[in-house]
């Protein structure tokens, strides 16, 4: 990856003090004890201009914001609004998980920004506790804000209809996932390939080329089966809870988890962090398998048609992964919303609900799910909602969620208001800013 495509990335997603040595430093600006630093607007800055390059005003617009997330931060901590180390080392932890898979692997983020993990993060300490308390504060000024009906009708009424989105047509759905049970004739081979795997590595091959000779995990495969320095609670427990007892260099017995069987070895240990690779063998699931899943599902769906239970019922009742929680519906991973596009929908999804209309669902399918493991589904059509003008009657959540929003953008912007007059500011440089509030006495 080019160094100038790595910094967009981290652009992106992250303005912190890791950058400053590469802009010239400086205090802008003081918001109660909080100071803002030249380096900090100039990064966000530089992360917005490409996509609003006819905004004169965009370094003014980022350093208003900027110094409000500042003005919130010091009133959280007037109010002794607290934020907790583990808090602020999730969110942490969070970040550099998201940058180590964007670049590849830990050692090169490392590389690229010529400092350790643990240097890194003390780096991102400041920023990161400055930012969720912004966010504990603003949670406070706007928590008890409830929309009305009478309010969602009101902002509704004032859109000019002209005005009004076109929204595609949408499709709700849930699922009944069996996944195909492994014969013990295949979970002995996988077994004894493990074990032979492991004896090669005691009598000295090298576990990371064997790792990415014959790992079914290709997240991991190419790095020799490293997943990197973890805390408790990343993997799933039962692999978890073996790693973890597992000295430096030693190697566990075989273990079998969802995802298959694995054979691994601590690499070392680092505080409360440990850093563990593994080779996985994913079983091959029999056609005979197969089949009897899909038969276990048809004899399930007689339910629907005896009229006894519900699809969402069902699925907690009967379904083996997690959308049972949720009564089997299919979360839109994109959006985080349980309505989906029909035409983004992945082919294999489209394909099941070909034809279906609202409260009919498919035939058994083989499938893929989002963790490799191959199983069987049976998909239901929730809801379908065709093409339209944004209304009342299909989209009173929409326009709920964005009535409230605007109602929180409102308070806070009071809230900004009254505030200022009680609060030290000393803009030091304010760029020929044209303020939308008054920062300067």
């Amino acid at each position: 990856m080019k160094k100038n495509s790595l910094i967009i990335i981290i652009l992106q997603f992250l303005s912190l003090p890791i950058f400053s040595q590469e802009i010239v430093e400086g205090i802008v600006a003081v918001v109660g004890d909080k100071a803002l630093l030249k380096s900090e607007v100039e990064q966000q800055y530089l992360q917005l201009r490409p996509s609003d390059l006819s905004n004169e005003n965009l370094r003014c617009e980022v350093m208003e914001e900027l110094m409000f997330q500042k003005l919130l931060s010091h009133h959280a901590e007037v109010d002794s609004l607290e934020v907790s180390d583990d808090d602020v080392n999730n969110a942490i932890d969070q970040r550099i998980e998201y940058f180590i898979s964007q670049i590849g692997s830990e050692k090169k983020l490392e590389e690229y920004f010529d400092k350790s993990i643990s240097q890194i993060r003390e780096e991102f300490q400041f920023t990161f506790k400055d930012q969720l308390l912004a966010q504990r504060m603003e949670s406070k000024i706007t928590s008890n804000l409830k929309v009305t009906p009478q309010d969602v009708l009101k902002f509704y009424n004032k859109i000019p209809f002209d005005s009004l989105p076109f929204f595609p047509e949408e499709i709700y759905l849930s699922q009944l996932v069996i996944f195909p049970k492994v014969d013990k004739l295949e979970k002995q081979r996988i077994i004894n390939k493990l074990n032979e795997l492991k004896k090669r590595i005691k009598s000295g091959e090298d576990f990371s080329f064997l790792a990415s000779l014959y790992s079914d995990d290709p997240g991991t495969a190419k790095l020799g089966g490293d997943l990197g320095y973890l805390k408790k609670g990343k993997l799933v427990p039962k692999f978890e809870s073996v790693a973890f007892r597992l000295q430096e260099g030693e190697l566990s017995d075989v273990v079998e988890t969802k995802f298959g069987f694995h054979l691994i070895q601590m690499v070392n240990r680092r505080g409360q962090e440990f850093n563990v690779r593994h080779i996985l063998i994913k079983p091959k699931v029999s056609s005979e398998s197969i089949r009897n899943a899909k038969l276990k599902l048809d004899s399930i769906l007689n339910f629907i048609i005896q009229d006894t239970l519900s699809f969402g019922k069902l699925a907690i009742k009967y379904s083996e992964d997690e959308s049972k929680n949720n009564e089997g519906k299919i979360v839109n991973t994109q959006t985080g919303s349980l309505s989906h596009m029909l035409k983004e929908l992945e082919f294999s999804l489209s394909s099941t609900i070909s034809g279906l209309k609202q409260g009919e669902y498919s035939q058994p399918t083989v499938f893929v799910s989002n963790d490799g493991r191959k199983g069987v589904r049976v998909v239901y059509v929730d809801r379908i909602i065709e093409e339209h003008k944004a209304n009342l009657k299909e989209d009173y959540d929409r326009i709920q969620s964005v009535a409230l929003q605007e109602m929180k953008v409102s308070v806070l912007n009071e809230w900004k208001k009254n505030i200022l007059k009680e609060t030290y500011i000393d803009v030091k440089d304010d760029f020929d800013c044209r303020w939308n509030n008054k920062w300067i006495k």
